[in-house]
């Protein structure tokens, strides 16, 4: 890829979605919600506009630019480095405006069949330079104090991917058992080293094995959304020595999701201190760390009527 691609929107490339008066929820079909509930994950193409693309990669520009997010950052001084940036909702204005504006939170009410949805976080993953390592396999649920079945993360890449760039999920793994997380401190000696290391199993070695796991993935343009369950074992490829992948997690949840304890050797991620103090196990979970996105609160949409 030449530095002039790689410094194109992804707004600017082909296969965003053009305007269109067509309903973006048309797009997602009985089938696609069919594959979601069966395997745990299912791609949507050509969903969003290149402004909405627009509006995410304003919000990164500004996320890179001394925003005072913290960049969280994996394999730290090797070549095959990534960043990673949690919460950008709370700080970063476009952000908030993607969440509330664009078609994603519709259709995960959707796709989880609730009318009420409210934000568990969202979180940029940034793999520039070429060369990036993949990221380790994982579920998302052991690290969040959650139980509940309505719940979807939307995952958004602003670059072009191949199928071998891709996130990458088991299907059906939802279904099975929580995993113990892996230690991002530990992760480039042994990618299934625990979080941890109490109560929950251990994550199996899914990349000794991979014929062994009925993975999927797929080739990516932009305006392109993958909806998948927080439960369903997943990781990303590989970045190839000349390409980039930018890309943004929208994760909420419906009425069914609660409370729930993990094990008290680390605490859970994202950091929501006093959540333990507000909240008992099985209660519905309802913070001003999770805003509600529908139906828009009062105070939000009058901001524009």
């Amino acid at each position: 890829m030449s530095d002039v691609e790689k410094n194109r929107r992804s707004s600017e490339l082909p296969g965003a979605a053009e305007k269109s008066s067509e309903n973006p929820l048309d797009l997602l079909s009985d089938v696609a919600i069919e594959h979601y509930q069966n395997d745990g994950v299912t791609i949507v193409k050509n969903v969003l506009h290149p402004e909405w693309l627009l509006l995410l990669e304003t919000g990164l520009e500004r996320v890179l630019n001394a925003s005072s997010q913290r960049l969280h950052k994996f394999f730290e001084g090797k070549e095959g480095e990534f960043i990673e940036t949690i919460r950008n909702f709370d700080v970063i204005p476009e952000i908030r405006r993607f969440v509330y504006d664009s078609p994603i939170a519709d259709m995960a009410g959707k796709i989880i069949g609730s009318e009420n949805l409210w934000l568990y976080s969202d979180e940029f993953f940034i793999k520039e330079g070429g060369n990036a390592e993949r990221t380790p396999w994982h579920q998302d649920t052991p690290y969040w104090p959650i139980e509940g079945e309505q719940i979807v993360s939307a995952w958004i890449s602003l670059d072009p991917l191949p199928k071998e760039e891709c996130l990458e999920y088991v299907a059906k793994s939802h279904k099975g058992a929580m995993y113990d997380g892996f230690s991002p401190s530990k992760v480039s000696e042994d990618p299934t080293a625990p979080h941890y290391g109490d109560e929950l199993p251990r994550l199996p070695d899914i990349e000794s094995d991979r014929s062994a796991y009925d993975i999927r993935s797929w080739e990516i343009n932009p305006g392109d959304v993958i909806f998948a369950h927080p439960g369903v074992l997943h990781g990303g490829g590989p970045t190839g020595p000349n390409s980039r992948r930018r890309a943004i997690t929208i994760r909420l949840y419906g009425d069914d999701l609660r409370y729930a304890k993990r094990p008290p050797t680390r605490p859970t991620v994202p950091l929501t201190p006093g959540l333990s103090l507000s909240l008992n196990p099985g209660d519905p979970l309802r913070s001003p760390w999770y805003p509600r996105i529908r139906p828009i609160p009062a105070h939000i949409r009058a901001e524009w009527e």
